[in-house]
């Protein structure tokens, strides 16, 4: 069964949506078969086979409210569904840009295809005008929305603490985010890169991998740093890279904390440090596919008790624990509580390595996902 990916861009550009796209290729490959329609920030329209899913890159023309532009996706688009090729059409949202091109081919083209839309996200915006130039355009959302045949969410969180999607809570499936089986193999050359990364830390440290941007709560995490006796790794890259820096010599944490940018080999942090921290601070934070990451290995984690997918995968007192939004001194504590309880933080880490297994590896994926869309298009779910 082919299944046509409406999406915002593929790896290896960075993003939490586009992850998920490549994620579920390879989780059902041999199971269905993906083509992805998204842009290209460079090079022209070309259609590429990567590990048994099609990409068909169309070339961006710019951005807007962090949307690809791309003139051609309507025509693509509407010349695909003309040849009948796909039973299921996959939009990820949010993407205006696709879910516009879709409504304009709905108007000169009689639905064939199931339509699925996969929530990631609300759309949250803090500037007046960008909330007036969506309000323009949900008319547009609804009138997809009526003709979507089903939704999937990565959590049931997902679907609760949504204002537009709870009340396609009875036809919403459930597909977990999900990472490679091998995550979980640890070998004898990944302890080693573990001991050269607390090395690097020069000791105990605890971990934080993202974009460094407001709504990651990074702020938190700076304002706890000195009641947390032991080191800090920052990872990632971001418009707050500066202020951060800056914060951190002004509270005199050098030594304490330390930026490392981007890592391309995460492995050896996530082993190496004692438990993964994110203090997300509000609903853009849907999931954090970085806890799978670290529970995956063993590490619990310290997170904010936003009722997102957040505390879906990290379960407060059984894969980790979790504080209040914002609250510098219940992150303190939670995180000394893990490092001077070594029984309760191994026990947190086994049980998060194998909720994680159970719940977010490919395999729990492909289960998921291979019987819902075979039963969605009339076929037997296995």
């Amino acid at each position: 069964m082919e299944i046509l990916h409406l999406g915002k861009y593929y790896p290896p550009e960075p993003g939490g949506m586009e992850a998920v796209v490549k994620s579920f290729a390879e989780a059902t490959a041999g199971g269905l078969d993906n083509y992805c329609l998204v842009a290209s920030k460079v090079g022209p329209t070309r259609v590429e086979r990567s590990g048994g899913t099609t990409i068909h890159y169309l070339e961006e023309r710019g951005t807007i409210l962090l949307t690809p532009i791309l003139p051609s996706l309507p025509w693509v688009l509407h010349r695909l569904r003309k040849r009948g090729r796909f039973p299921v059409i996959l939009l990820h949202y949010p993407n205006p840009m696709a879910v516009a091109a879709l409504v304009l081919s709905l108007l000169f083209r009689r639905k064939s295809e199931q339509i699925v839309l996969w929530h990631h996200a609300d759309v949250l915006f803090e500037e007046r005008w960008k909330k007036v130039l969506y309000a323009l355009f949900r008319p547009v959302e609804e009138f997809l929305f009526r003709r979507t045949d089903a939704f999937v969410a990565a959590t049931p969180h997902h679907v609760s603490c949504s204002d537009t999607f709870r009340r396609f809570a009875d036809r919403t499936a459930i597909i977990p985010y999900a990472i490679p089986d091998a995550w979980f193999e640890v070998s004898d050359t990944d302890r080693s890169s573990a001991e050269k990364a607390r090395k690097t830390m020069r000791g105990n440290f605890l971990l934080f991998v993202g974009r460094l941007v407001p709504y990651k709560g990074l702020e938190t995490l700076l304002r706890a740093a000195d009641r947390i006796p032991c080191g800090i790794a920052v990872i990632g890259t971001g418009p707050l890279d500066g202020i951060l820096r800056k914060e951190i010599a002004a509270r005199g944490l050098e030594e304490k904390v330390s930026l490392l940018g981007r890592v391309d080999d995460l492995r050896p942090y996530y082993l190496g440090c004692e438990f993964f921290v994110l203090p997300s601070v509000n609903m853009l934070e849907g999931f954090g596919i970085v806890q799978i990451e670290a529970m995956a290995v063993g590490k619990p984690v310290v997170s904010s008790d936003l009722p997102s997918g957040v505390t879906y995968v990290n379960v407060h007192g059984e894969t980790g624990l979790t504080f209040h939004v914002g609250d510098d001194a219940g992150l303190a504590k939670a995180c000394n509580l893990l490092l001077f309880d070594t029984a309760l933080r191994e026990r947190l880490g086994s049980n998060a390595r194998k909720r994680t297994f159970g719940k977010f590896s490919y395999t729990a994926m492909r289960n998921a996902a291979v019987p819902f869309f075979r039963v969605l298009v009339g076929g037997a779910a296995s």
